[in-house]
Parts: structure tokens; C-alpha cells; sequence
């Protein structure tokens, strides 16, 4: 990297503790009703109410919204063409995944972004999917926790990397291929910071912190933080083509994942139901 290219990206940096010391953390170009529709599910007390006006109000999320609560993800009997009869089937979790799932593919689509950019936001947008799904099937088979709050988690785990990148383009002498060691220091807090802001539980804000760690820290029980963290684990080494050891990582282990005998983890297993949730977000 130059020595002008150092220093640009020290500037971003400087940018980016800036956003986050004041809370500044607007997604540029993230629809403003999916925004309103995160933030009208702060507190303990829900307004069905709010909820249903505000997806009614964007006659594209409240199409995405009625599509996947009649997919076969929701293992739905009878079609329903009625967004509170919608909200009601899917419950909050699902209806916060299916709102953060069309906006992620919302910003992909923006027609203001040149093509490379449109390969990293897809490349961002197919994560957060693939994350969303074994954080599913994770939560589901093996922990206690609410299989609906892992999809969320896996979904949110990107959002750190789409803020990065987005605030990366007002620079236009910065090359994102050098934001390598930036979106690995920042993306996981930039993450957590969203999420509090969004009023989101405690355990999924934590999730996002940790989630590149390979073992987090150990809890009572399971926690959000080590499904993410599992999840990563075997997708980046489905990816890869190279065996995961479960002896390497005590996290498969706790979890009941893997045993020690096995030297190839995956969710092989789980490809069906993992390929539901994948269709689901999709749509």
C-alpha cells in the first residue's frame, strides 16, 4: 500500500471511531422503513399495531413479508394475503429477519452502485444468508435457545462489513481490498454498536462482538455468541474445501456438534433443513 493509500485509510479509521463515538451509525443507502420497523420493536412492549402500519406502508416489504410467511420455511397449511395475520404467524424474530433480509438485498440492487460494488454487497448479502441458516439449524438441534433470535443473529453478523464498505465508497481514492485488516479489527464492534442501537437483547448484541472468535467465551448454557461463532467456523471451511477437526475447536464440542473422534465437521446432516432457510430469505 502507498503511502497515500496508509494514509487515506488511516483517515477512514479515524472516520469510523469518530461514527462510533457518536453513536452515528446510519446505514447509507439501508431502506428507511426497514430502519423504523428494527427500531418499533425496541422494548419489552411490542405495538402490533406500529408493526403492521409501518411493513403496510412499504408495499415491498409487506410483499416479502406475505411470501415467506406463506413459504414452506413456515411450514404453512393456508395461504394468508393479510400482513397482520402475517406478523401474527411469524412471530417478532422473524419478521426483524425478513425485513433485515430485503434490506440487505435492497442495498445490493441499489441502481447509484457501480458493478464491483455489486459484487461485494452481493458477496455480503450471500454471507449473511449462509451465517442466517446454520445459525438456525445450530440454535435448533443442538441448544435450548430460540432458533428464531439465531437466524436473526447470523443475519446481523454482516451489517458491520455493509456499514464498512458503504462509508468506504465517500472515499473515493480508497481501494476496499485494502480494508482487510480494518474489517476485521471494526466490522464485529461496528456490528454490536447497530445492534444496541437498535435495542436489540444484550446476548445477540454480544454475539456480534465475538463472532470471529473461534472460541468465545463460556457460558452457564449455550449462547448466541457460540452458535455465530460455530456457524462461521463451518461455513468458512465448507468454502474452503479443508476439514474442519473438531479436536481444534472445543467449541463444536460443547455445542454437540462434533465428538472427538471426528476430523471432518459439518452440517451435512442438516443440508436439507439448512437449504429451507437459505430458499426462505432468499425468496
Amino acid at each position: 500500500m502507498s503511502a497515500e493509500a496508509m494514509q487515506t485509510a488511516a483517515s477512514f479509521v479515524q472516520q469510523l471511531a469518530g461514527d462510533l463515538n457518536k453513536g452515528d451509525l446510519e446505514l447509507p443507502m439501508f431502506p428507511d422503513s426497514a430502519v423504523r420497523i428494527q427500531k418499533a420493536f425496541r422494548g419489552e412492549e411490542v405495538d402490533i399495531d406500529e408493526i403492521v402500519r409501518l411493513i403496510s406502508s412499504d408495499p415491498a416489504i409487506a410483499a416479502r413479508v406475505l411470501q415467506l410467511s406463506n413459504s414452506a420455511t413456515m411450514r404453512a397449511t393456508t395461504e394468508i394475503s393479510d400482513v397482520r395475520q402475517a406478523v401474527i404467524r411469524m412471530g417478532n424474530k422473524l419478521i426483524q429477519s425478513s425485513v433485515i433480509a430485503f434490506a440487505l438485498r435492497q442495498v445490493e440492487r441499489h441502481e447509484n452502485l457501480s458493478g464491483e460494488s455489486r459484487i461485494v454487497l452481493k458477496e455480503i448479502w450471500q454471507e449473511s444468508v449462509e451465517l442466517a441458516a446454520r445459525c438456525y439449524v445450530i440454535a435448533k438441534k443442538y441448544t435450548k435457545l430460540s432458533a428464531d433470535e439465531a437466524l436473526l443473529t447470523g443475519l446481523l453478523s454482516v451489517i458491520g462489513r455493509l456499514y464498512i464498505f458503504m462509508k468506504s465508497q465517500e472515499y473515493g481514492d480508497i481501494d476496499y481490498a485494502d480494508l482487510a485488516s480494518v474489517l476485521t479489527d471494526w466490522h464485529p464492534t461496528i456490528s454490536k454498536a447497530i445492534a444496541e442501537s437498535w435495542e436489540m437483547s444484550e446476548e445477540l448484541a454480544n454475539a456480534m462482538e465475538t463472532q470471529l472468535d473461534s472460541d468465545p467465551p463460556l457460558k452457564e448454557s449455550a449462547t448466541l455468541a457460540e452458535v455465530l461463532s460455530a456457524a462461521r467456523l463451518i461455513l468458512q471451511h465448507s468454502e474452503s474445501g479443508e476439514p474442519l477437526d473438531a479436536s481444534q475447536y472445543p467449541l463444536l464440542l460443547r455445542l454437540g456438534i462434533a465428538d472427538h473422534n471426528e476430523s471432518a465437521v459439518t452440517l451435512d446432516a442438516h443440508a436439507e433443513a439448512i437449504d429451507e432457510i437459505r430458499r426462505g430469505l432468499r425468496g
